[in-house]
């Protein structure tokens, strides 16, 4: 009976939010979420979440017994994430851009800010003004709470440049070195009534990975590996039957990420808690009160999730009832689950938040995070598959406008390239849809997510190789099914996508009538130089991007890396070229994207560069989102909008 009313309940709001298809407004799609990073305090009577008012950044409390709300500016810096401490404590993680004598490019720093929620929202930047600290650049990651004491648990690097573990006070602002590390500590685990469980150390020099647990005042090595190219091994915690967990990718030959048994006592690990036969998870849930481990969650077609705990694996189920269809995901809870934040979303539709009151029990609307995108807007982004020309089926991701084909088509590469597309709304995807273009988007090899086999399958295949050809083949294949027309085909891609596109554009310059790079990469090796300057040379990451540019070939780096630099071959461009790029982008400096307009430029061909002033790398801002959207828009429909 619950079931069923809950279905009811939620039926009727989502059917009188449906409306027919309309083009909507590019505001819409660029808009900062209504909604965003939400949080329900502890005793389940707040709720913090980020939102635009006046065309600024704002951090909002909102009280849900009294439905009164305070709020404050934060567009100063950039929400990362949002935690509370207590009820009355709410932690901000953020992070801002700046620059630092001797290493090159702009850099971003993190930070953890306190609010106090019964003193106005006054608020206070943790771990500011810690003696013999070095400078932080990641200084805004909470690994752990002692509720007891109302302390959080923060790693800092000091000038001997050893990582501790802090113990701090969000009210006071004091601080203390709970546990000592070491300048290769790479992560903590902190059990639920704040004790240190475990560390893992992680040294690049030797390639020795290392798991420590405490003992007495110092600690015990329970586990060390030498020869480990990366970090493999992550803590998880604790689970609900006592078992530690950890997550690995390398282990019992599986090929993929799962979650694993681990001793504490022997170090060892002890068996399979969750693998998936297919797929990585992506994520490790854990209870923010316990720091138990909850579920695991993984990408199919769209997200899914493994809950062990049985409460959250029931309130799942009644809301996969009452929201069918809509992917409901649960994403925070009152400590005594008597308040239930969960968000749905779907190929055709926003995020939508609600309020899941199990007592009553009721669901409640909270907020849209696309408002001027209601159900029944946007067209279906669809889960296909099509053949590589080895015959490979690669997945991936197809939004069809309205109307008969063939269409002009945006073939939409996704960054990384280690990551993946997955299933339900996708701003940009829906937008160009709403313009009149099919989008494909691919996960090709070399793409995260599907297991060790499939990412490694791209090392030593970037630019020229298969890497590039399963994206070429994506168009080949909507050709044949009379989707795509061949003649008003755009490579469009930001970050790695960047880099395909610019690829596309120089190594296959007669499949594409136009190509648009927004943080694209042209110089890999002005790229490695940087890694190595901001890193050192000995550091894994360089390493590991050695391994995705030349993979088992023969070839030197630096003949690979020139090899597959688009700005080595932009003689060979004929199609017109657009490039975006943000002048504060900390991961691909704004420098690539110059370096590729001047090769161009040298070859007398057709470039634009859009230079977005205070950009970043992830389109955080809504102005950043507006130009970047509204210059896709207008090169695009110069390019392949009308027919030729």
């Amino acid at each position: 009976m619950r079931c069923m009313r809950l279905f009811l309940w939620i039926a009727v709001l989502l059917a009188a939010s449906s409306s027919g298809a309309l083009a909507q407004p590019l505001e819409a799609f660029v808009q900062e979420p209504h909604m965003r990073l939400a949080e329900l305090s502890p005793d389940g009577r707040h709720l913090a979440f980020t939102t635009e008012t006046d065309g600024r950044l704002t951090l909002v409390v909102h009280d849900l017994v009294d439905q009164q709300g305070q709020s404050v500016d934060v567009s100063e810096v950039r929400p990362i994430d949002l935690r509370w401490a207590d009820d009355r404590m709410l932690l901000l993680m953020a992070s801002d851009v700046t620059a630092y004598l001797g290493l090159r490019g702009t850099l971003d720093f993190s930070a953890i800010v306190a609010i106090d929620t019964e003193d106005g929202l006054s608020s206070r930047q943790l771990l500011r003004n810690v003696r013999r600290a070095a400078i932080n650049f990641s200084g805004g990651r909470v690994v752990g709470l002692d509720a007891d004491e109302g302390r959080v648990f923060v790693p800092l690097l000091d000038q001997n440049f050893d990582i501790n573990l802090m113990s701090v006070d969000p009210r006071s602002g004091s601080s203390r070195i709970a546990f000592r590390g070491s300048r290769w500590t790479r992560d903590w685990q902190v059990g639920a009534n704040g004790e240190v469980l475990a560390r893992i150390d992680y040294a690049s020099e030797v390639q020795r990975e290392t798991i420590r647990v405490p003992d007495g005042s110092g600690w015990r090595i329970i586990s060390e590996q030498t020869g480990v190219e990366r970090p493999s091994v992550g803590l998880a915690g604790e689970m609900p039957d006592g078992r530690f967990a950890v997550t690995t990718t390398f282990t019992n030959g599986s090929g993929r990420r799962g979650l694993y048994a681990f001793s504490l006592e022997t170090g060892e690990i002890t068996g399979a808690i969750f693998e998936h036969p297919e797929f990585d998870i992506t994520g490790v849930i854990s209870d923010p009160y316990t720091q138990q481990v909850l579920g695991v969650s993984w990408d199919e077609a769209l997200p899914r999730v493994e809950w062990f705990d049985p409460r959250f694996a029931e309130i799942q189920a009644i809301l996969d009832q009452a929201a069918a269809g809509q992917n409901p995901a649960i994403v925070s809870w009152s400590r005594d689950l008597s308040r239930i934040l969960f968000v749905t979303q779907s190929e055709a539709q926003a995020p939508v938040y609600y309020l899941f009151d199990t007592v009553t029990p009721a669901i409640h609307p909270l907020a849209e995070t696309h408002a001027g995108l209601p159900a029944g807007s946007l067209r279906p982004r669809q889960h296909i598959t099509y053949p590589a020309r080895d015959g490979t089926r690669i997945e991936a991701y197809l939004t069809v406008p309205e109307g008969e084909g063939p269409f002009p088509t945006v073939l939409l590469p996704h960054g990384g390239p280690a990551t993946r597309d997955t299933g339900g709304f996708d701003p940009l995807a829906h937008f160009l849809a709403s313009r009149g273009y099919a989008v494909i988007q691919p996960n090709f090899r070399g793409s995260g997510g599907y297991g060790d086999a499939w990412e490694f399958a791209g090392h030593g295949e970037w630019g020229t190789g298969v890497m590039q050809h399963d994206l070429s083949d994506a168009v080949a294949a909507l050709t044949t099914a009379g989707i795509a027309d061949p003649a008003r085909v755009c490579i469009v891609g930001g970050s790695y996508g960047g880099y395909a596109a610019l690829a596309g554009a120089v190594f296959t310059p007669d499949l594409y009538r136009c190509a648009v790079a927004i943080a694209g990469v042209s110089d890999v090796e002005e790229l490695i130089e940087l890694v190595e300057n901001r890193y050192g040379r000995r550091h894994w990451l360089g390493a590991a991007w050695a391994d995705r540019f030349t993979g088992e070939g023969d070839q030197s780096l630096a003949d690979a890396m020139r090899a597959i630099s688009p700005a080595n071959f932009a003689e060979n461009a004929r199609a017109p070229i657009l490039l975006i790029h943000g002048r504060d982008d900390s991961v691909v400096p704004f420098s690539q994207s110059q370096i590729m307009q001047r090769a161009l430029r040298r070859e007398h061909k057709d470039v634009e560069l859009v230079a977005v002033d205070n950009g970043d790398h992830w389109l955080t801002s809504t102005q950043m989102r507006r130009e970047v959207y509204g210059a896709l828009e207008t090169f695009l429909a110069e390019h392949i909008g009308e027919q030729p």
